[in-house]
């Protein structure tokens, strides 16, 4: 059986699907573009800026709140 689409916590959004390792290799090439070409030798390290980049579109306030305050602050006694 082929799995094209997977929505695991019934909400409505599907976390695994096909596209999603292609979505990320055309954001990794449109990054790379304006660069020309690199060097093998850095390549790790534009890889390791995107993935940086990519991830950081998750970060939101409650991220860093949990992140900047300790549990001590915001949950009280």
């Amino acid at each position: 059986m082929r799995e094209y689409a997977r929505d695991d916590d019934g909400d409505g959004f599907y976390e695994v699907h096909c596209n999603t390792m292609e979505r990320i290799w055309v954001g990794l090439r449109n990054f790379l573009r304006p660069f020309r070409g690199i060097h093998k030798k850095y390549l790790y390290l534009y890889v390791a800026m995107f993935e940086w980049l990519y991830n950081l579109r998750w970060i939101d306030f409650d991220f860093l709140r949990r992140l900047l305050f300790p549990p001590s602050t915001y949950f009280p006694r």
